[in-house]
């Protein structure tokens, strides 16, 4: 067995050991406290290193325009969006209409026109070709837009008459002609037989008038149906 000896350090070298093993002591305590409190130091709080100047370069702007306009290389398969225009319009307004102060029309129609005229029992005749060479020609109103027009479903009676005079200064019926215009046969061209005598007479009328045979010296037939006439004159 080994003779085992205690080996006793003086008191007097032990003290500056430990002198010199306490403030290495505290400064590793220092330097774990500090580590803990650098690992709980939550990520978003913790200081940011600042770059440097020559780091933060001015992006040009055709370069930033080139770089949003160049589309991103989409996955295989897979559909690029659409992009889709939007317009603002300013909201519509319904139109005022416009107020008339003019005094509307009775009896105009839808379209603004005026109404058609109403017609007048019996017609009215107008001599379209005066006695010309023994010719004449007549026409009831029926064309729709002249006044006194001729009823539909009416007629209207119209005669010619020719007079040769006799030795009293009256006259004797000599040839005549009645004929009816309608609206199916609203004109006609009538040819008048004239005596060859002088002072003969003739007589172009419309209406229910009667045809007298003889005629008193001075006396004119027809009244206010005559339309054109001639009461006699010289050869």
């Amino acid at each position: 067995m080994s003779d085992e000896r205690s080996v006793e350090v003086p008191d007097s070298a032990a003290r500056p050991l430990r002198r010199r093993l306490l403030p290495a002591a505290v400064f590793g305590a220092v330097l774990l406290i500090v580590g803990g409190v650098a690992m709980a130091w939550p990520e978003a709080e913790r200081p940011q290193r600042a770059h440097p100047a020559a780091e933060i370069a001015a992006v040009p702007a055709a370069t930033e325009e080139a770089a949003l306009a160049t589309p991103l290389p989409l996955p295989t398969g897979s559909v690029a969006p659409t992009r889709t225009a939007y317009r603002t319009e300013p909201p519509s307004q319904r139109p005022v209409p416009a107020r008339s102060t003019g005094t509307p029309t009775r009896g105009a129609g839808a379209t603004g026109t005026s109404p058609a005229p109403r017609c007048t029992p019996a017609g009215v005749v107008d001599v379209v070709q005066v006695l010309t060479n023994g010719v004449a020609k007549v026409a009831a109103r029926t064309d729709g837009t002249s006044v006194n027009q001729l009823c539909p479903g009416e007629r209207i009676r119209v005669f010619w008459a020719t007079y040769r005079p006799t030795a009293d200064g009256g006259a004797t019926l000599y040839r005549s002609e009645v004929r009816y215009l309608d609206h199916s046969s609203p004109t006609w061209t009538m040819r008048l037989e004239l005596p060859d005598e002088c002072g003969r007479s003739w007589y172009i009328g419309a209406g229910n008038w009667v045809i007298p045979q003889t005629l008193k010296p001075g006396q004119v037939p027809f009244g206010s149906g005559k339309l054109n006439w001639d009461t006699g004159g010289s050869c």
